[in-house]
């Protein structure tokens, strides 16, 4: 791994380059696009399995998420490289570094609960609050709303805050070589630099995912994998050598 002294610099890209990120992507995924979909289709039921088991299914979901992520994203800088994917491309992070990246997994799935503990715990205080200094109810009408408001915006802050250091760390763990917690920090950081053409991306992708939707979601076999191959050529755009 990367000395946490020596953390990549993102570099600050137009709002427009959010386009460009989804565009080179599929442009990646079209040059092989059978097995992109194979890749897909075994990654849909490995989901579908977990899914079946209660509880830890979801939980063992979230954790090896960031080692499929990263798997994709080897998986798109190997077909950059020109050579042919294979079905093992999907679980190459699980050979190359799963353990960091199963500590990715832990410390997202810790975080998302401390956004959603502090948003409780901020929104009881405030309803707590409000009560003695209005000498009402805790249980009056607004005073549930404010703490549901309050909630709702803690979370919707921190998922946002979450979600931007998430975009980036599964590339920077597999392509920079840094550890969980560095990554985590160094793609904050690129995300706040880089929230438009984030913002872009993201837009582009929920208006893709409906339209993959249509044919009865059969898009969806090539979405996920664009989708995926995002987090790629916005990894290269931000830290990758300038071309």
């Amino acid at each position: 791994m990367q000395d946490p002294n020596s953390l990549p610099i993102p570099r600050k890209v137009a709002a427009g380059r959010g386009w460009r990120w989804f565009v080179e992507a599929f442009q990646i995924v079209r040059l092989q696009p059978l097995t992109w979909v194979l890749l897909t289709l075994v990654y849909i039921l490995i989901q579908i399995g977990l899914s079946i088991i209660p509880l830890l299914g979801d939980l063992a979901s979230a954790l090896i998420g960031p080692v499929f992520a990263a798997s994709f994203v080897l998986a798109a800088a190997k077909s950059e490289r020109g050579e042919e994917l294979e079905l093992a491309d999907l679980f190459a992070a699980f050979r190359q570094m799963p353990g960091p990246l199963l500590l990715l997994g832990a410390m997202l799935i810790g975080l998302m609960l401390a956004i959603i503990v502090a948003g409780v715990a901020l929104g009881a205080s405030g309803g707590l609050m409000t009560a003695l200094l209005g000498k009402g109810s805790i249980s009056d009408t607004g005073i549930g709303a404010g703490a549901v408001a309050l909630l709702v915006i803690v979370a919707g802050v921190g998922g946002a805050l979450l979600g931007m250091a998430y975009w980036f760390a599964p590339a920077l763990v597999a392509l920079s070589r840094l550890n969980p917690w560095p990554a985590l920090r160094t793609g904050l950081k690129a995300g706040l630099r880089n929230w438009l053409p984030l913002l872009v991306v993201s837009l582009v992708l929920m208006v893709s995912c409906v339209l993959a939707l249509l044919p009865l979601g059969l898009g969806l076999l090539l979405w996920i994998p664009v989708a995926s191959v995002t987090a790629y050529t916005g990894w290269r755009d931000v830290f990758g050598p300038q071309q």
